[in-house]
């Protein structure tokens, strides 16, 4: 009997722990929805596996979610009488909602602890929408959220079964569409339409800075096509770059970056980035938060810099690129004071640099 006992418990207990798992993790199981960082792509169904032309990501949605993503951005249109997504120009590519929306049930069938959210740009009704959701089985999944009251922990979402989250940036939602959310009263997002990478800053634009919800978007823009540019998603989507700045922006707006938006999610650390927001992953040397009380002048330089700061220490200084590659033994540094030094760059390529120092790193432009 204590044998049978003692199985009885482990086999509970294993599995209850492997039910208990949320996005793939237990320590996300406490937190509310709002306080999680979550994977996302930009224009999810525009992809090279679909084959759209010019696309904004590599593999179709079920590929995405494979490698965790857990958010999708879709523009949806009716194109003659069907509910459809493309980018842009149906020419491009199309592709059906319905089949996009199946993907993502067919995975919440398949993984019964995992949480989505759909995000969409909408050129269609609600009640079309809802169609949708109806015929591809996705609805039995849909969370219904009351604006102003707390977000529920991912937990209590998987036992309930109300796994995908759905947002719209039209409301025209009836009272009978309570899970059909919109956007700018739940959401606050970055600027979306960056075209270089120098461009990158903090600053709000949709929605109001109260909101409970913060899209960070990080993904280039082709200034003249509109479309996604593969070689910037991954300079763009590396360490220490990337999670400077979602530390960045988390700082400087006091807002936790939820929706973690790129181009080309495969190419570099976009998903260790979210896991390094969901406290899953270590922070690593190079990938600090950026601070003003370190000061370079003349910024950009073609070459000598001032730096001052309080927190200056020789052994704690590195300088990184974009790509993280540890560029430090490039540049010629000397002490002028406690807190004055004199930097050569003139060694270093044209681009942008990270000159960390301690925990506190600050953007060098190099001409």
């Amino acid at each position: 009997m204590k044998v049978v006992g003692l199985l009885f418990g482990f086999v509970f207990t294993f599995g209850f722990q492997g039910r208990s798992q949320c996005n793939g993790a237990f320590a996300l199981c406490s937190k509310k929805y709002n306080e999680v960082a979550y994977l996302t792509t930009h224009n999810a169904f525009n992809s090279a596996q679909d084959n759209f032309n010019l696309p904004n990501q590599t593999y179709d949605i079920t590929g995405q979610l494979n490698l965790g993503v857990r958010a999708f951005m879709l523009d949806v249109y009716n194109f003659f009488g069907n509910t459809v997504v493309y980018h842009g120009s149906a020419a491009l590519g199309s592709n059906t909602l319905a089949e996009e929306l199946t993907k993502i049930k067919v995975f919440l069938d398949n993984n019964p602890s995992e949480v989505v959210t759909v995000i969409l740009e909408c050129y269609v009704s609600a009640t079309d929408i809802e169609t949708r959701m109806n015929s591809t089985g996705l609805m039995n999944y849909a969370y219904a959220h009351q604006l102003g009251t707390p977000w529920p922990t991912l937990e209590t979402m998987i036992s309930n079964n109300t796994r995908c989250v759905v947002f719209s940036d039209v409301d025209d939602a009836s009272a009978s569409q309570p899970w059909y959310h919109y956007m700018w009263t739940n959401m606050v997002e970055t600027h979306y339409s960056i075209n270089d990478i120098v461009d990158f800053n903090c600053d709000f634009n949709r929605g109001d800075s109260i909101n409970d919800l913060f899209i960070l978007n990080h993904f280039i823009t082709n200034s003249v096509l509109g479309t996604g540019v593969a070689a910037q998603a991954a300079i763009a989507n590396a360490n220490p770059f990337f999670i400077n700045r979602a530390l960045q922006c988390q700082q400087e707006k006091a807002k936790f970056p939820n929706f973690v938006t790129v181009d080309f999610v495969e190419l570099g650390n976009a998903k260790l980035v979210v896991d390094q927001l969901n406290g899953l992953e270590p922070l690593n040397i190079g990938e600090a938060n950026l601070d003003t009380s370190v000061q370079l002048t003349p910024n950009p330089t073609d070459g000598l810099v001032t730096l001052t700061s309080e927190y200056i220490e020789l052994d704690a200084m590195r300088i990184f690129s974009l790509s993280g590659k540890d560029v430090t033994d490039q540049v010629f540094a000397s002490q002028v004071s406690d807190q004055e030094w004199h930097m050569d760059c003139s060694k270093l390529s044209s681009g942008v640099y990270f000159v960390q120092i301690g925990t506190f790193a600050v953007k060098l432009y190099k001409d």
